[in-house]
């Protein structure tokens, strides 16, 4: 797992849920430069365990994740179902953040819990961080 340090950010804790190491590396700089804190990893019990025992503040989940067996499954419906049921997560808002971009996905996750739907192919990271900012900033509210 990557992350930026122990110190808590006011700003943030994002946990990245994605396998594609390009894709990781830019936005856990992109989210550093901009105060965040940020924890990554591309395995889906690594991050059951983070978002239990770390209360990120958002999640971003991919939803196309390689088992180890290295047979691609859309491992991140299961991971926002096991978090959305658990009383220990169930508030950790979860942004889907896919390549996938049907409405049958995009009503599917917002079923699911999600708090937020971003297409990869069609965001810039400007626009992720204002999306992750807007749900943390709406989330906080909320649980005052």
């Amino acid at each position: 797992m990557k992350t930026t340090g122990i110190m808590r950010s006011d700003k943030g804790r994002i946990l990245f849920v994605e396998d594609e190491k390009m894709l990781l590396d830019m936005y856990h700089d992109f989210f550093e430069r901009n105060g965040y804190d940020f924890l990554s990893t591309g395995d889906i019990k690594e991050a059951m365990t983070v978002t239990q025992f770390e209360k990120p503040d958002v999640v971003m989940l991919d939803i196309i994740i390689p088992k180890p067996e290295n047979t691609v499954a859309e491992q991140g419906y299961d991971f926002l179902e096991a978090v959305k049921k658990n009383p220990l997560t169930k508030n950790v808002p979860i942004i889907v953040f896919t390549n996938l971009n049907t409405e049958k996905d995009r009503e599917k996750s917002r079923q699911m819990g999600a708090a937020a739907y971003i297409f990869k192919k069609d965001t810039t990271p400007r626009r992720v961080l204002e999306t992750v900012a807007e749900i943390i900033e709406r989330y906080r509210k909320k649980a005052k």
